[in-house]
């Protein structure tokens, strides 16, 4: 049975515990939300899932990639702009069949049948069936009136106390027979509750309601979020919990409580009553943390936690308390002896002095120092992280590191619009010139910047009040960490240096960029014939971004015909055009490194004799290339050798030019996608992140010293096992990220476990040895 879990949303009232991360993306007994509605749908028999995505939809992809490891199908509907909740679920058609479905939040917590009330739905021969839920506090919620038969009369929306005639509210599940998508407009914004039910009950359609049995909570807010979390560990909500572990003795415990795995805890402690300790924290001695939630951060000695939650990698320092309500977001510091008094909020990443009293919400405080860059971009929220002085140092950074001709280009509302403002300011401010392009992507940014040589170019893109800055080479590439380094510590320093009034500089266009990234990407390769012509292929593009948009005129160009239709290829570029997926003609996932292998082996057969890919690229990459008599030259190890060959193969490192060059492979050869792919095997990726509460550099020369045939490049890396693993530190994290490959999924999550278990095991040793 079939289903669509609505996981676009980025809960705003949930901040700071939802920065960064989409809402169902939250963790809750150190596991996302989302994955609780995983397991329920399939608990219920509804194994083949669409999520619809659309904040930071790459955190949930990583996370569930095609859902068999949770023992489902997941397909991925991703949302350029919002198409509200009717308009999204329209968007996923095409994998829903011709029975009846159901349409799930992914930020709300339930453990409600719902089998049954598909069973509800099929008897009642309904169109539509909505969910309720008898609830106590109703002004927050649509209310729902039903008859004896359980038609529904009437909507109440978000009712005042004078409009109380219904304890019953709308939980946002729903029973969908398909003939009712019809009523939904394409690519329009069209909400369930607004807009499709009452048209529904305006034309007397069978809409029916349904009053369940069992838990249901919208988790809008941290308050809604910590009630969750009590209910949870008084039994009131059904959740399959992770393994939890034993705290060691003189630690006071008072039940209901929930420790994760690899807890570190000092002497004296008390925890609970309802309190949650989350994987690899660890509570110093003599602290207390009850009614509270600890997600992965480190508790000072003689701390006082009484209803808080404190996010990942945060760090309190002794005798700090904070209380009821208090919300500390990820990676923050608070100093000694601080107190963060009453439902106070502290954003991600700032610091907190010793011995202050902060109150309400800390937004524009003390950034936390440390690197700039992350992933050779910067990311931050306006006016919080990413203010226009900062924007203004940057730009006066980058003419000082990099000299005066520097390109800039934004996308995606006003406050990447102001970012770039301030940029281009700073760069003028320092006597540079700056070149204006209309790159609409992070993509063509790059490919203008390799085309026009420019010494450093800036693509700002704004997602919702989050901004992120990339920046490249002369060559189109992501600048180096010592590049970075420059422009941090001249950052750092606060050096701050303006040109003379006669010296300001002055900008200029450029236009172009866009139809010139495509006319690249659509151009043939050298090994193309055109012997079964070049518009035989159909095709469908997914999505309707600006990825997407390039996407769809790159495979236009070349003379495709791109529809949607059953039976062909279709074609899915993430937002940044980086990564891209092909689902095949039956039906099957490929993600971007059985494409990259995929393209080549198409190289190869056509005389390509060096490859050059990235480090973090999938080992295994190296074994396919070599069966096809490829040499696979890799950055970071093989010098500029491999940098420049890099740069020139746009392939190997963009969607849209991957996916033209697939085109012309499907095109030469005659072979449809699924019968190109049986030309490279299989692989599988297994991936966890480990908390780890000492020196991350330790573990690793730790795992070197027992694996001395490995790698130690951008991480540690080694065969082992029928597989790979790569092992790599966490930018601004206490944590290990471990990548495991193999032939088989089997293979991958076995070596994961592995590298897992013996990493926290170094660390339990290292930690004992400080105590």
């Amino acid at each position: 049975m079939k289903a669509v879990i609505l996981a676009g949303g980025e809960g705003s009232r949930l901040r700071p515990i939802s920065s960064d991360k989409p809402k169902p993306m939250v963790r809750m007994f150190d596991k996302p939300i989302l994955e609780y509605s995983i397991e329920l749908l399939k608990k219920h028999g509804f194994d083949d899932i669409t999520a619809t995505l659309q904040m930071l939809p790459h955190k949930i992809t990583d996370h569930f990639g095609d859902g068999k490891s949770f023992g489902v199908t997941l397909h991925y509907s991703v949302e350029s702009t919002p198409l509200g909740t009717a308009g999204g679920v329209k968007s996923c058609r095409d994998n829903l069949g011709d029975e009846p479905f159901v349409v799930l939040s992914g930020d709300s917590v339930t453990d409600i049948d719902l089998k049954s009330c598909l069973d509800f739905h099929k008897k009642n021969g309904a169109d539509a069936t909505i969910v309720l839920s008898k609830q106590s506090k109703l002004l927050d919620y649509g209310l729902v009136m039903i008859d004896d038969a359980g038609l529904i009369t009437r909507f109440i929306e978000k009712p005042t106390w004078g409009q109380v005639f219904s304890d019953t509210v709308n939980t946002g599940i729903y029973i969908l027979s398909p003939r009712v998508l019809d009523m939904i407009p394409d690519n329009t914004f069209f909400d369930f509750a607004k807009d499709l039910f009452p048209q529904m009950l305006k034309n007397g359609m069978n809409l029916f309601g349904v009053v369940a049995d069992g838990y249901w909570c919208d988790m809008g807010d941290p308050i809604a979020f910590m009630n969750v979390v009590c209910d949870g560990l008084d039994g009131a909500v059904e959740l399959a919990l992770p393994s939890q572990s034993m705290p060691s003795a003189g630690v006071m415990v008072q039940q209901p409580c929930y420790i994760g795995e690899n807890v570190r805890f000092g002497k004296g402690c008390k925890i609970g009553p309802y309190a949650v300790i989350g994987a690899g924290s660890s509570v110093g001695d003599h602290a207390t943390v009850e009614f509270s939630v600890v997600d992965g951060a480190q508790i000072g000695a003689m701390n006082t936690l009484e209803g808080a939650y404190v996010g990942k990698g945060c760090i309190l320092g002794t005798g700090a308390a904070l209380r009821e309500g208090a919300v500390l977001g990820e990676g923050v510091i608070v100093g000694q002896h601080a107190e963060v008094c009453h439902s106070a909020r502290v954003w991600p990443k700032k610091e907190i002095e010793a011995d202050s009293r902060v109150e309400g919400s800390v937004a524009s405080g003390q950034l936390r120092k440390g690197a700039v860059f992350e992933d050779s971009s910067i990311y931050g929220h306006t006016h919080i992280d990413i203010t226009p002085d900062f924007c203004l140092r940057l730009g006066i950074a980058a003419v000082t590191t990099h000299g005066a001709e520097i390109a800039l280009a934004w996308h995606g509302g006003d406050a990447a619009r102001l970012t770039a403002l301030a940029l281009e300011t700073g760069i003028c401010a320092a006597g540079g010139r700056p070149v204006l392009t209309d790159s609409q992507s992070q993509s063509c940014s790059a490919f203008v910047a390799g085309l026009y040589h420019f010494p450093l170019t800036i693509f700002v893109r704004q997602r919702n009040d989050s901004v992120s800055m990339s920046f490249f080479d002369a060559d189109g590439l992501e600048i180096s960490r010592d590049s970075q380094r420059k422009i941090e510590s001249l950052m750092a320093r606060g050096e701050v240096n303006f040109a003379d009034s006669r010296q300001i500089g002055h900008s200029r266009p450029l236009a172009g960029a866009g139809e010139a990234y495509i006319s690249s990407a659509a151009a043939p390769p050298e090994w193309f014939t055109g012997k079964n012509g070049r518009g035989t292929l159909a095709v469908c593009v997914e999505g309707t971004d600006v990825a997407s948009v390039s996407l769809r005129s790159g495979l236009e160009a070349i003379g495709c015909r791109v529809r949607r239709e059953n039976g062909v290829p279709v074609f899915i570029a993430d937002e940044n055009s980086k990564q891209l997926t092909v689902i095949d003609e039956d039906g099957k996932t490929l993600f971007n490194g059985r494409l990259l292998g995929i393209l080549l082996w198409l190289e190869a057969q056509h005389g390509l004799k060096n490859v050059a890919l990235p480090y973090t690229a999938p080992a295994v990459l190296d074994e396919i290339a070599q069966k096809s008599g490829l040499s696979v030259l890799r950055l970071g190890r093989d010098g500029k050798i491999a940098r420049e060959l890099y740069a020139r193969q746009q392939f190997t490192r963009d969607a849209v030019f991957a996916a033209c060059r697939l085109a012309y492979g499907l095109i030469e050869t005659g072979l449809s996608m699924a019968k190109l792919a049986q030309k490279v095997p299989a692989f599988y990726e297994s991936s966890i992140d480990v908390g780890i509460m000492n020196d991350r550099g330790a573990i690793m020369r730790a795992l070197a010293a027992s694996h001395r045939d490995a790698e130690l490049i951008e991480g540690f890396r080694t065969k082992i096992g029928g597989g790979w693993v790569h092992v790599s530190p966490l930018a601004g994290l206490r944590a290990l990220r471990i990548t495991a490959e193999g032939y088989s999924e089997e293979i991958a999550a076995e070596i994961c476990d592995m590298f897992s278990k013996q990493t926290k095991k170094m660390d339990r040793q290292d930690n004992s040895s400080v105590l």
